[in-house]
């Protein structure tokens, strides 16, 4: 069984679009962004569909190489780290998005929003990582 780049290349657009509105969000100065709930909601959606669509695309990859079978998300993400298709640093800067992702979908009520603003920063860089390393991995 063989990678399928198009489930791929999906999921690594969706980020792209994810991106943009964080991109809103991370150039908001943080009162800005504290005051603004539609931009706060925005932000927690895409970062949470941006961290899903991370967790989609590991999760194929080990799949499809036969790396094993991750016990959680976080393991698929470990996984592709240890594999090279991403750095370990990546992948571990990545584990804390889908942590991230996991208290937005669960615990939406107790989600800071200044924890949303700093992440919406952090993440640019990490998926801009993210989305040219597994690029690279498809040629």
């Amino acid at each position: 069984m063989t990678v399928d780049p198009l489930v791929i290349r999906l999921r690594l657009d969706r980020i792209a679009r994810a991106m943009e509105v964080l991109k809103i969000a991370a150039s908001t100065e943080r009162e800005g962004f504290l005051s603004d709930q539609v931009l706060q909601s925005a932000t927690e959606r895409n970062l949470q569909l941006a961290a899903q669509a991370v967790i989609d695309i590991s999760t194929h990859l080990v799949a499809h190489n036969h790396w094993g079978t991750p016990e959680s998300y976080i393991d698929a993400v470990k996984i592709i780290g240890q594999n090279r298709i991403i750095s370990p640093a990546l992948a571990g800067r990545l584990i804390e998005l889908v942590k991230l992702r996991n208290v937005l979908v669960h615990m939406h009520l107790e989600v800071d929003p200044t924890i949303v603003h700093e992440s919406a920063l952090s993440a640019m860089k990490d998926l801009k990582e993210f989305i040219t390393s597994v690029s690279k991995s498809l040629k």
